[in-house]
């Protein structure tokens, strides 16, 4: 997933992935997020990580609605990808969308143990943002209950 974290002076896009067992890999996204872009953080950081934390079986994986999901460049990739299975997205299922939920932790946490002085730079709030979701991302039983939500 795709987000844009930021503080009322400065962003940064990042890409993360959550599992039934905790948090994945969080991606410093440059510059604006394509499908080419995407397929190559699918392949260089989702899967390698996902393969430390699960190194036999499918890869189950569930995106949202996003027209970058949906690019030809992604769709050929995943069509070749024999241990990545697609889960089906809801079309009116928003509101279910566990990564979502991480990210409203992730924020929240944020403004809980936000400095004084906001981040001068996007550099300044990455190291914020990335330790954050570390922190979050640490807590497998919050992880369990956003995913289980799901069902």
């Amino acid at each position: 997933m795709s987000t844009c974290k930021h503080s009322s002076r400065v962003s940064v896009n990042c890409w993360g992935w959550i599992s039934h067992e905790g948090g994945g890999i969080l991606h410093r996204i440059e510059g604006h997020l394509d499908g080419l872009q995407y397929q190559h953080i699918l392949q260089n950081i989702m899967v390698p990580s996902v393969w430390m934390l699960y190194p036999e079986g499918i890869i189950h994986l569930q995106q949202d609605q996003s027209s970058i999901h949906d690019s030809r460049v992604v769709q050929e990739w995943l069509s070749r990808q024999a241990d990545i299975e697609l889960l089906d997205w809801p079309l009116r299922g928003p509101d279910m969308n566990p990564i979502k939920n991480m990210w409203s932790v992730v924020k929240r946490t944020m403004q809980e143990t936000w400095p004084d002085l906001p981040p001068r730079n996007s550099d300044e709030l990455w190291a914020l943002v990335s330790d954050t979701w570390d922190e979050v991302a640490s807590s497998m039983r919050h992880i369990r209950s956003l995913i289980e939500s799901m069902t």
